[in-house]
């Protein structure tokens, strides 16, 4: 079966909006495990596995792992298909605020929130929500849609909130780590002396909250770090063991400094290091999109419930002597997906977060036949039946490209 353009797009955009969407939350959630539509989201955590930190503290692979982080992608994908001033867009935005109150400590980024309460969350977050909510938030509030005055102020609240976060608890008392709800050290959540991919995230959350309050102590921590974290990102290895969700973030970390021009004096590094992540990302893309072209398994496979799945032991938290594998007092037991629906899923990702890295590198040539060649692939998909969320992503960067190649095209007219 293939389906036209604008149709794979729609049935892929739906299947976002009207499945893996909670309206209750406002969040976006990683999979779903039936047709049924009452009970696509059965699988969720309850408030008392949440409670326990069951199976893990990061509710990693129980289908609320990366809410955050989704609607970071969700509200640019928005600003792209011109829907930034929607009421769709408006639950968004107030999904990813509810993440930072919801728990009583302001600015800390949950991962998601529970459905069956409204406000059970996991207690380990990571860089990776922090840095894609405060993007996505970023780019919601500057876009040019219209926004409610109340939410307007309760997104720069939100930005202010975990800029403030971050500075009270990113400290080398710390290890310069975002700790866990419970104060204990945070696995996946060391914001500076990190790695080079990492080293811009903590001056971007200062500088998106410098940008949109104009107050000059968010300007000095943004300074504070900014320099040093552009330095750390060129030292990068293109050549390493990449993967795609290292890369996209990298280059959004870098745009925001490339957009929103807030320290002028590193402009040259940012466009360089944006230029190498685009390069990282061009052969990795053809080599996904190869893999996706031989693909001859289900696309729309449903996932498993995850407690019926077999659990490995997180290797960071194993004592070097075998002898416990608790973190902070935590177990941290990360369910075992199945290939079959895991793997489809995260070509779908990897195509988008690959496509999106090069798109936000202007200057970088992206063949016109990259693009045919993408939209060939994605024509043959029936997106209607895709149970996980890499189609998020997947959409976020074919229209990040389309995007700019039509902005683009518009400028040379």
């Amino acid at each position: 079966m293939n389906f036209d353009e604008h149709t794979w797009q729609e049935s892929a955009w739906r299947r976002i909006r009207h499945t893996l969407f909670c309206e209750e939350t406002g969040l976006v959630y990683d999979y779903v495990t039936s047709r049924d539509h009452s009970r696509r989201f059965a699988h969720l955590p309850s408030p008392e596995e949440i409670a326990l930190g069951f199976p893990n503290p990061c509710g990693w692979s129980t289908g609320m792992e990366d809410c955050a982080l989704n609607g970071g992608f969700l509200l640019d994908l928005l600003r792209f298909r011109r829907e930034e001033d929607s009421d769709f867009a408006r639950l968004a935005a107030e999904g990813l605020i509810r993440c930072a109150e919801v728990h009583g400590m302001p600015g800390f980024v949950a991962r998601g929130i529970s459905p069956r309460d409204g406000r059970s969350c996991y207690g380990n977050s990571s860089r990776d929500q922090f840095t894609l909510a405060t993007y996505g938030m970023w780019r919601f509030l500057s876009g040019g849609g219209v926004i409610p005055e109340r939410l307007r102020q309760r997104g720069v609240t939100f930005l202010r909130s975990v800029a403030d976060y971050c500075e009270r608890i990113v400290t080398p008392a710390n290890a310069c780590n975002l700790m866990r709800l419970d104060g204990r050290p945070a696995i996946v959540s060391t914001m500076w002396n990190c790695a080079p991919h990492e080293a811009l995230r903590l001056p971007m959350i200062y500088g998106i909250a410098a940008s949109v309050t104009g107050e000059p102590r968010y300007y000095e921590l943004m300074r504070r770090y900014a320099a040093a974290g552009l330095r750390e990102t060129l030292t990068m290895n293109p050549e390493a063991d990449w993967w795609d969700m290292p890369v996209i973030q990298m280059q959004l970390s870098l745009n925001f400094f490339a957009e929103s021009g807030i320290a002028p004096e590193l402009e040259s590094g940012v466009r360089r290091a944006m230029h190498t992540a685009a390069a990282i990302a061009c052969p990795r893309l053809l080599a996904l999109l190869r893999e996706a072209e031989e693909f001859d398994g289900d696309w729309g496979m449903l996932y498993d419930n995850w407690r019926r799945l077999p659990m490995k032991v997180t290797p960071v938290t194993l004592a070097p002597d075998g002898g416990s594998a608790l973190f902070g007092g935590k177990s941290y037991l990360n369910p075992v997906f199945r290939d079959e629906y895991a793997r489809p899923n995260a070509l779908l990702r990897g195509i988008g977060n690959y496509l999106a890295t090069i798109a936000h590198c202007d200057d970088f040539p992206f063949p016109e036949t990259l693009l045919e060649r993408t939209a060939r692939l994605l024509r043959r998909i029936d997106f209607s039946r895709c149970a996980g969320v890499g189609i998020l992503p997947l959409l976020y960067g074919y229209t990040a490209v389309t995007y700019h190649k039509f902005q683009l095209q518009g400028e040379e007219a």
